[in-house]
């Protein structure tokens, strides 16, 4: 497939990336039944792309969009800045990092439009929590963490986890 950006696009590679993950995130909120606040670009602050609006309160996310591959041992590395790392030691509650993975650097391979009027994303995404403290130059992506709608349900029961009448006492 031809890679040169289509007439009217205004988007450079590496910005329909990003675009792409957060949609792609974005889809998997609406599909758990929760909204996604992006954080205005100018206003990333504290290196988090936007906040999952769960009813209790809301969960920092970074989200990351790439094509890279994991590696045999099922893992994959993203390297973290310790700017990065000093800012998310801000945060009180949990935080994720998320990585979406498109097959390749072309965006036509990204969705697939059928004659079956049936849209595929061929696309995965998945994720590790956020924790300053334990990491190194890089964050670590485990192959097992898919993230699906069940991923967020999870988030929330570790969000309320933080607040729980057994860590009060």
């Amino acid at each position: 497939m031809n890679s040169a950006p289509p007439i009217g696009s205004t988007l450079s590679p590496n910005a329909r990336k990003g675009r792409y993950g957060i949609a792609y995130f974005q889809n998997v909120c609406a599909q758990f039944g929760v909204g996604f606040d992006e954080t205005s670009p100018d206003e990333d602050v504290l290196a988090i792309d936007g906040s999952v609006q769960f009813p209790a309160l809301p969960v920092r996310i970074q989200v990351k969009c790439t094509k890279k591959s994991f590696g045999s041992a099922g893992v994959l590395s993203w390297p973290v800045t310790q700017e990065w790392k000093t800012k998310w030691s801000r945060n009180i509650g949990p935080a994720y990092f998320v990585v979406v993975q498109v097959p390749t650097d072309v965006p036509g391979d990204w969705i697939d439009y059928d004659i079956a009027d049936i849209t595929t994303h061929r696309s995965t995404a998945y994720w590790a929590k956020i924790d300053p403290t334990s990491m190194s130059a890089s964050i670590t992506i485990n192959r097992t963490n898919r993230l699906t709608a069940e991923t967020l349900a999870s988030w929330n029961a570790d969000l309320l986890a933080c607040f729980s009448q057994e860590d009060a006492a």
